[in-house]
């Protein structure tokens, strides 16, 4: 095969992603990374933490069109994934791997949801979808969604025993190609791939 038939990699693909991330329940914008991964930008994602769960923040910043559920990407809509241990050389899903779904409007009775699939013997209850927590809210131009997923929806977390967790996230847009973080998932299917996803520390 030709080398020029390889496609491009891009000088994020060689570092491993690290961010602070504060306590209290005003959550920080988090550091985007489009102009590194040739994406139109269109978003911003704000974090923060409490020893009761991780609270998050999405602003995205065109008008919504519309959400689906299970085919959220078709749509409106976040997909985040959280290891709440950090293990760093973790090459599959395991039980502290999490993977939610959130809506900017109800589909079936879904806003936010838990999808968790695990590759190996792991098992454990996924999360009830009455404990994710999302309010949104709309203009003519833009939509916001304030996240709060409760500690008995995460696993493991124990911001006392392990301040170290990994988290990626997708931000889909029906019309428009989605927004990554920290690495583009359109080399590898992120959610699959916990080493790739970024290390965030409690702070």
């Amino acid at each position: 095969m030709d080398l020029r038939d390889f496609p491009a990699i891009l000088p994020l693909h060689f570092f491993e992603v690290e961010l602070e991330v504060n306590k209290g329940v005003k959550p920080a914008k988090l550091k985007g990374y489009s102009e590194f991964l040739d994406e139109d930008s269109f978003c911003e994602v704000s974090m923060a933490w409490t020893e009761g769960g991780i609270h998050i923040g999405l602003s995205v910043l065109k008008p919504f069109e519309k959400a689906f559920f299970p085919e959220v990407e078709k749509g409106d809509g976040m997909e985040i994934f959280i290891d709440t241990r950090g293990i760093s050389d973790a090459l599959i899903i395991h039980k502290y791997c999490h993977h939610f779904v959130f809506l900017p409007k109800e589909v079936d009775g879904i806003i936010g949801v838990e999808v968790t699939r695990f590759r190996t013997n792991d098992k454990r209850e996924l999360s009830r979808k009455e404990s994710l927590k999302v309010a949104t809210q709309f203009t003519k131009n833009e939509y916001s969604m304030q996240i709060f997923i409760p500690d008995e929806a995460l696993f493991g977390f124990d911001p006392i025993e392990c301040s170290l967790l990994k988290m990626a996230y997708i931000v889909h847009r029906g019309s428009d190609e989605p927004n990554y973080f920290p690495k583009s998932g359109n080399d590898y299917n992120l959610k699959d791939h916990p080493s790739l996803w970024a290390a965030l520390l409690l702070k």
